[in-house]
């Protein structure tokens, strides 16, 4: 699938949600496409070492509700759908990137050892979070606490952790590695 590209500091993974301000041109109109198109759009990070100066991988979201904020400008807020890979980039005429980008269907990481250990503390301390957060609370509509995974990859989208650190976690090829970087996270903190 072609999609336009949206190059953001912003971390995300697949069933994810956050909110987005909208104002350069080009972006409004990527978003005027979007919702013409009922298509979505891909959210990567900048790659000043690449050709195309954007990472190789992104998250394909989708614009689930809009707004606007004090000053008039544009609020969106999307659903990370999917992780994708971004090959053959262009750039239009309104300096929108555009790229091929193709569905990543592996899972995030491997749950096959079956071993949940800091699972429950980690969704509780989720839980707590977005019962004091109610903003956050309202963004996310879908919740599944009972999964490993997506408990993991809210901590990953909303720690204060640099892009890097990031990364580097979600880099670990099994849930249960990626589950003792965050309690030692919190442990230190706790």
């Amino acid at each position: 699938m072609k999609r336009a590209l949206f190059p953001l500091s912003i971390y995300i993974l697949p069933q994810g949600y956050t909110r987005l301000r909208i104002f350069e041109p080009r972006y409004l109109h990527m978003v005027k496409v979007a919702m013409k198109e009922r298509n979505g759009f891909v959210l990567c990070h900048s790659d000043k070492t690449r050709p195309s100066k954007v990472s190789t991988e992104g998250v394909y979201v989708e614009i689930v509700d809009f707004s606007q904020d004090q000053a008039g400008q544009l609020l969106i807020d999307v659903y990370a759908r999917s992780r994708v890979s971004i090959l053959d980039t262009e750039v239009d005429d309104l300096n929108l990137k555009h790229a091929w980008c193709e569905p990543i269907n592996a899972p995030l990481w491997d749950l096959q050892d079956g071993n949940f250990i800091h699972h429950e503390r980690l969704a509780d301390l989720l839980r707590d979070l977005f019962v004091i957060n109610t903003e956050l609370n309202d963004l996310y509509k879908k919740k599944n606490y009972a999964d490993p995974i997506w408990v993991a990859a809210r901590w990953l989208e909303l720690l204060p952790l640099t892009l890097d650190q990031k990364q580097k976690i979600q880099s670990c090829h099994s849930y249960q590695a990626v589950a003792n970087v965050l309690f030692e996270i919190f442990d230190e903190t706790g």
